[in-house]
């Protein structure tokens, strides 16, 4: 017999540790689920105490991953096991015990086995969803609930993770697009202010013995990089509190409203913003019409998902507008919905096709989005070359016009 080691959870979600007698791993597993416990981890236990397996269980609770959030992909992977699961016969505790031990990301891990915890306590697949504040948009929890009434929970999962996995490419695709040009703008930064806090100064005290007066674009020069000496901390300085107010400013809900609004009126960023947001709107009220949820309803979880402040309450208006007896395309008149949504939403409504109206507008402004980062990728990476270029080109022009001129006088 063998002495293991284990952490489960009761069926209260508590977690519990201990030891346990057996003669194997399965075993020990199996004498923890005869007393109604889910393992978290199980392992023997060591007769004495070795100092480096010591050092690497510290080290591994020390780990940044022990504390990762789940990106997008581990929940989209995890909705489409979940998915496979029933399609193949399983339970739902059944599918929710294997999807918790296939999943590598450890919050998500216990999040699942705290929602295995709480269906065997009696509650229901949506409740448990819900319990686990911030792992789970609002909708994950809305449409769950919607699939329980009408007994459809495979297909719901798996729209579920087809509209997570597109959100997450749309993501990927505008931060991959800004990454070359956010490194190219920073080096060029860098090196601007390493010549004109350290060589140029240093040129500057060479010529000063010199009584050859010196080119216009050298003087510039020279200026520029006493100012940067003199008022440069103060600079940075004002840079830093502007930018954490702006930031503390959008963790308010007034602050992000104002901001929001103010990105919404931008001229390239603003036209990114709001097509991304209506393909998310097309996929997610597609989604939530065929999984049963009425109009109103489903503008209520847009409006809760919306990242973007002044969209959402486009869709809160527009659920005003519906529950005082108007249409959806009349509530959908406002200014940053685009015309098209609007007479596209008319005509979904008197066909009896807003659903399928709404998936093709979910598509349109997908490829729409990704036609607008690759243009403004295409516009942006000229623009980075030429401002990299004009930088490093001015301290160095206005180094050789000097040294030539020196060197001939």
């Amino acid at each position: 017999m063998a002495i293991f080691k284990y952490r489960a959870l009761d069926q209260e979600g508590r977690e519990t540790k201990g030891r346990i007698e057996a003669t194997s791993v399965n075993e020990a597993s199996a004498k923890l689920r005869g007393k109604a416990l889910h393992l978290l981890s199980i392992k023997a236990a060591t007769s004495g105490a070795n100092p480096f397996k010591l050092l690497a269980g510290l080290l591994s609770k020390l780990s940044p991953g022990q504390y990762r959030s789940p990106k997008s992909i581990d929940k989209v992977m995890m909705f489409r096991q979940l998915a496979l699961m029933i399609r193949s016969g399983n339970t739902l505790t059944q599918g929710l015990e294997i999807c918790s031990e296939m999943t590598e990301n450890k919050l998500l891990r216990r999040s699942l086995v705290k929602m295995l915890v709480s269906i065997q306590s009696g509650a229901s697949f949506s409740t448990a969803v819900e319990q686990q504040k911030g792992m789970f948009p609002s909708i994950v929890a809305k449409l769950i609930a919607a699939a329980e009434v009408s007994g459809e929970l495979q297909v719901t999962l798996e729209r579920l993770a087809e509209n997570l996995e597109r959100g997450a490419q749309v993501r990927r695709q505008f931060v991959s697009s800004l990454t070359y040009p956010g490194i190219l703008f920073s080096a060029a930064v860098a090196v601007f202010l390493g010549l004109s806090l350290g060589i140029v100064p240093k040129f500057a005290k060479m010529l000063e013995n010199k009584s050859t007066d010196l080119p216009a674009i050298t003087q510039a020069m020279l200026d520029v990089s006493a100012w940067l000496i003199e008022y440069g901390a103060a600079l940075g300085i004002s840079l830093g509190v502007v930018t954490f107010s702006i930031l503390a400013a959008y963790t308010t809900v007034s602050g992000k409203k104002i901001i929001d609004g103010v990105l919404l009126n931008m001229p390239i960023i603003g036209s990114s913003i709001r097509t991304s947001g209506m393909a998310q709107m097309g996929w997610t009220m597609s989604m939530l019409l065929g999984s049963g949820l009425t109009v109103i309803e489903a503008l209520r979880v847009m409006r809760s998902i919306t990242g973007n402040q002044r969209l959402a309450v486009c869709f809160e208006h527009a659920g005003n507008e519906i529950l005082a007896g108007r249409s959806l395309a009349f509530g959908l008149q406002q200014a940053h919905i685009p015309v098209m949504v609007q007479h596209m939403t008319g005509i979904g409504e008197r066909s009896g096709e807003l659903e399928h109206v709404m998936l093709e507008l979910g598509k349109y402004y997908q490829q729409s989005a990704e036609s607008r980062i690759k243009a403004m990728v295409a516009m942006i990476e000229p623009a980075m070359t030429i401002i990299v270029g004009g930088m490093v080109a001015f301290v160095y022009i206005g180094f050789f016009t000097a040294m030539i001129k020196v060197s001939a006088g």
